[in-house]
């Protein structure tokens, strides 16, 4: 089973307790927690490997984003590759049968896993993403965005 764990970076000052009001953390929008807050390394393990993408400003949201369209292209022809918005790192995905092998423009591991691990892959992103936003943030469980985005993921 894949697996994501986001490790917020302290030079964000949005994860402080401080860095954001409730009322801000309600009110954020799309752009915002796409570009411009929340940014972290992440941790993809593949149950072989953990996969480490170091890049500051990249939004939790942002990788998030990436791989409800990995999924959703890989579903619908076979092959996907989608960078992050503003460190253009990127995951690659080809279908190879029933499984779907994965590289990663930051590291040199390939990943294969069951189609099935990959179209849950958005979710169990989102969940970890959720974990560690509200854990720094409880009023962002308030937030419109955020409320839409795990509609979307759960839809696809």
């Amino acid at each position: 089973m894949i697996s994501f764990t986001f490790l917020p970076r302290i030079e964000d000052p949005s994860w402080d307790a401080d860095g954001l009001s409730a009322l801000s953390a309600r009110t954020l929008t799309a752009d915002d927690l796409t570009f411009h807050y929340f940014s972290s390394d992440v941790v993809i393990g593949d149950g072989c490997n953990e996969i480490q993408l170091r890049a500051p400003g990249l939004p939790v949201v942002d990788f998030v984003l990436m791989l409800v369209q990995l999924c959703r292209e890989v579903v619908s022809s076979g092959a996907s590759v989608v960078e992050s918005s503003q460190t253009q790192d990127s995951i690659t995905a080809v279908m190879a049968g029933g499984a779907v092998e994965l590289s990663y423009s930051f590291s040199d591991v390939v990943s294969m896993i069951p189609l099935c691990d990959l179209k849950e892959a958005p979710n169990m992103a989102l969940q970890s993403a959720f974990g560690v936003l509200f854990s720094a943030h409880g009023d962002l469980r308030f937030n419109e965005y955020l409320i839409e985005l795990a509609d979307l993921v759960r839809s696809d």
